[in-house]
């Protein structure tokens, strides 16, 4: 069930998926000029064993934009987990973001790591100088995410080259979610990443806030792209009680493309995890 609840900065559009599971939750954030709806393909494989929660980040879908413009990776996560404490969920949560979403949900961890138990992140950038993926991939020509509207051969960039869109539910999801950013707001969304990884590397960041962590990459992806995604395996690759997986015949919106593969890596991460972590407790204990 979709709803609007107030936060300090806007107004966060959420969706509400009781699962069997209450007691297991999941949330779900979405990359730039993306929308909560790109999760729709996803949650009927997560529903069975979580309560799912999906997001817009302000200034997207049907989010409000963010009062006074500011737009931040550390206010946008802030504003993700106001939503779900008035969601009154206080369960420990397993996040997870793709693209720039991913660093909004390492950055949850950093304010509330107390709260999250498990970070999943999909073509995710490690380093400021892939963080503004539209410099380097097919799209450079186009300065802003909502242009990506106009234009329908430049929005099939977000999925493998070898991807029919016609299978998808709603072929044009890209496109009407771009639709929903206007110039000035793109701008503001597109800075964010650079700020952040500028400040300090994804791999500094994850091995600060010492939780499980999964991250996904799409082969085709053609945003983040091959140097991106070589980038960012060579900089988290070392992380502490991190792994890798790679997605064939995906791109960007992987969880759109291969919504079940990616369902079942993220429920086999969640579960081996805790099932090591309960082993290494009984063993303390002993």
């Amino acid at each position: 069930m979709e709803k609007i609840l107030s936060t300090s900065e806007g107004s966060v559009n959420t969706n509400l998926i009781r699962g069997i599971n209450t007691k297991s939750i999941i949330v779900l954030v979405p990359g730039l000029g993306g929308s909560l709806e790109y999760f729709n393909s996803i949650i009927p494989y997560l529903k069975d064993k979580y309560t799912v929660v999906a997001l817009d980040l302000l200034g997207q879908g049907k989010s409000t934009k963010a009062k006074n413009d500011h737009y931040t990776i550390d206010a946008e996560a802030w504003n993700m987990l106001e939503s779900i404490a008035r969601l009154k969920i206080t369960d420990k949560l397993v996040i997870f973001g793709y693209g720039v979403g991913g660093l909004v949900a390492v950055n949850m961890a950093e304010l509330r790591g107390f709260t999250i138990s498990k970070l999943v992140l999909l073509n995710t950038p490690a380093n400021d100088k892939y963080a503004d993926m539209d410099a380097h991939s097919s799209v450079a020509s186009i300065p802003l995410l909502g242009k990506l509207a106009k234009s329908p051969v430049k929005s099939a960039l977000y999925f493998d080259k070898d991807f029919d869109r016609s299978s998808l539910d709603n072929p044009k999801i890209v496109d009407e979610a771009a639709n929903l950013v206007d110039h000035k707001t793109a701008k503001y969304l597109q800075k964010m990443p650079m700020d952040y990884l500028e400040e300090k590397a994804l791999n500094k960041r994850l091995r600060a806030v010492k939780i499980p962590t999964l991250a996904m990459f799409g082969e085709g992806d053609q945003i983040l792209t091959e140097n991106g995604i070589k980038d960012a395996k060579a900089s988290i690759g070392r992380v502490p009680d991190l792994q890798i997986e790679d997605i064939k015949g995906a791109g960007h919106l992987a969880m759109m493309e291969k919504p079940q593969e990616i369902a079942q890596k993220i429920i086999t991460f969640d579960e081996t995890t805790t099932k090591k972590k309960e082993e290494e407790s009984e063993n303390d204990a002993d």
